[in-house]
């Protein structure tokens, strides 16, 4: 079993359960949960008095973002090549969120280099180029089976075969709920269905290996979700436009409008402000209460590729949805009623 480290943070203890299980996520940002470890811990200044309300607000909120993104995302890349939504979805944000980079170093003090670049490699501007890659082909109603729901399965493998953690009755059941998720998305490709969903699993599964690597890390270390968001930024960025320097890119080309929905969707609303809302919920309701909203981004992705996109989910889509909504929510620990701790 793990525990939280001796010389962890006051609000690093929230990213563990009481068994000393990191908490982790489903979702497409840091959120604390019993699979990935990953969180937006509270801030110190949180009020003394938390507002239900106002932490409810916030979490749909930052949901809505996170399944819009996936929406925008699939819509976006009929346009824009992953390079250049890499560079909007990095380098924005590292300018916004300066001020944490410049207030505390290139390297955070106390921090690991090694680990911020796990987190970089993981999470950062290949992370967004593999999703956009992989959106090409597979629509945004089956991403969520594909990317936010294995996220738990890598860090699972991690957790047992590294850290040797035991995997509880009610993590089990979620990780066979996302299998078969993943076996319905997958399915109909391997049957001699449309190939479209087989061509883009590879890259989204290779995201997902990604987002767990910065899971696993981001867990090692005491910074919030805004401080890793914007290192991340920060280190992707000077990568990101040594290749735009190779490859050329068309942001220049497109229309005013269309790159201030880009600019807005993926670097402000998905890179900064559902960070900043997830963190706002924690405050007002607690890490578990929060992140066992996670589970409901595979459905908004899928509701939303439905009636914004025109996508046709199909029986078999849709169950594949549900499965990975029930598998998220088991790992996140919705029914710890039904399981206890065991």
């Amino acid at each position: 079993m793990t525990a939280p480290r001796p010389d962890a943070a006051p609000d690093d203890a929230a990213r563990h359960d009481a068994d000393g299980v990191p908490l982790a996520t489903g979702a497409p940002v840091p959120a604390p949960n019993p699979d990935t470890g990953a969180d937006a811990p509270a801030d110190p200044a949180a009020p003394s008095a938390p507002n239900p309300l106002l932490g409810y607000a916030a979490i749909i909120f930052a949901v809505a973002i996170w399944a819009g993104w996936i929406v925008a995302t699939r819509d976006q890349v009929g346009a824009f090549s992953p390079l250049d939504l890499s560079l909007v979805r990095y380098g924005l944000p590292a300018l916004i969120l300066a001020p944490i980079w410049l207030k505390k170093g290139i390297v955070p003090k106390g921090e690991d280099w090694r680990l911020l670049a796990i987190m970089t490699i993981g999470w950062g501007g290949g992370f967004v180029m593999l999703t956009a890659k992989g959106l090409e082909t597979v629509p945004a109603s089956l991403f969520g089976p594909m990317v936010p729901a294995t996220l738990p399965l890598f860090v699972a493998i991690w957790d047992r075969f590294v850290e040797d953690v035991r995997i509880h009755a009610q993590r089990g059941v979620g990780l066979a709920l996302i299998l078969a998720s993943i076996a319905l998305t997958l399915g109909p490709g391997l049957a001699g269905g449309p190939p479209g969903v087989l061509q883009g699993a590879p890259y989204l599964a290779l995201a997902a290996a990604g987002w767990a690597a910065f899971t696993i890390a981001f867990r090692r270390t005491s910074l919030s979700g805004l401080e890793a968001t914007a290192y991340v930024c920060l280190w992707s960025s000077p990568f990101l436009l040594i290749a735009a320097l190779i490859e050329g890119t068309h942001l220049a080309d497109a229309a005013p409008l269309t790159l201030l929905w880009v600019a807005l969707s993926q670097a402000v609303l998905s890179g900064i402000g559902a960070v900043a809302g997830f963190a706002y919920a924690v405050r007002h309701l607690g890490a578990a209460r929060t992140s066992s909203f996670t589970s409901l981004v595979p459905m908004g992705a899928a509701a939303g590729g439905w009636l914004f996109l025109g996508e046709e989910v199909g029986p078999l889509g849709w169950a594949a949805v549900v499965f990975a909504c029930l598998g998220v929510a088991a790992v996140n620990g919705v029914f710890a009623g039904a399981f206890g701790r065991r």
